[in-house]
């Protein structure tokens, strides 16, 4: 029996609720999970993350999108940090990677843990729903990690999320997956964000994400 405790619902960011919540509705994460009960002891988002590293498996996602030392890279939709501090610590302190969200408070918790850890690599950027603000035009890559479904206008956002990026960099979409969330409408299906990405000018890359039980991985790239 899946419990949530839904008093400490705040505790978490609403986004990353949600999407726990159709997950577990859809059936994609097994049912013997007991949130409060199997982790008791850790707070609601670290019984979270200890789930999401299992079923999203973060390394070989990083691995599959290429994700290298060095690299200048931006996030969006960082919330509190999930996947930012492992893209921080795979490109290391000779890369610098830019968190972006449109939640102050979110980025708040980002740059506490950073000045808490000594970690240098991390830049903060607060941006607006159809543009990320990324302060340069140079990215080799731009990762949306498990919120392209809550953007509000995705297509204007991927469009004008090019001028960031150098020709030929990446801009990666991990995003629950339509097909394995039941054919849930509340998700994107693979042809809305490759639909998205050719109308803003990007060419598709096939990924292999059959790894992924509930999630799936784009990559869309500018041209050289």
């Amino acid at each position: 029996m899946v419990i949530i405790n839904i008093k400490r619902k705040k505790a978490m960011s609403n986004r990353l609720f949600k999407t726990l919540l159709l997950a577990v509705l859809s059936g994609v994460f097994p049912v013997d999970i007991a949130i409060c009960q199997e982790n008791h002891g850790m707070t609601d988002r670290e019984a979270i993350d200890k789930m999401r590293d299992r079923d999203l498996q973060p390394e070989k996602i990083m691995d599959a999108i290429k994700l290298a030392p060095g690299m200048t890279a931006g996030e969006a939709g960082a919330s509190y940090g999930y996947f930012t501090f492992r893209m921080s610590k795979r490109i290391g302190n000779s890369g610098i990677l830019y968190a972006n969200d449109i939640d102050t408070a979110a980025l708040r918790l980002i740059a506490e843990r950073c000045k808490s850890e000594k970690i240098i690599n991390i830049k903060i950027v607060s941006g607006v729903e159809d543009d990320p603000h990324f302060p340069v035009k140079n990215l080799d890559m731009v990762v949306v990690f498990d919120c392209l479904f809550e953007f509000s206008q995705p297509q204007r956002w991927m469009l004008n999320t090019r001028k960031y990026l150098k020709p030929g960099g990446r801009l990666v979409i991990v995003d629950p997956d339509q097909s394995k969330m039941g054919g849930s409408s509340h998700f994107l299906s693979r042809k809305q964000i490759k639909g998205f990405g050719l109308a803003a000018g990007y060419q598709p890359i096939e990924v292999d994400d059959s790894f992924l039980k509930s999630h799936m991985i784009i990559v869309l790239k500018l041209p050289e």
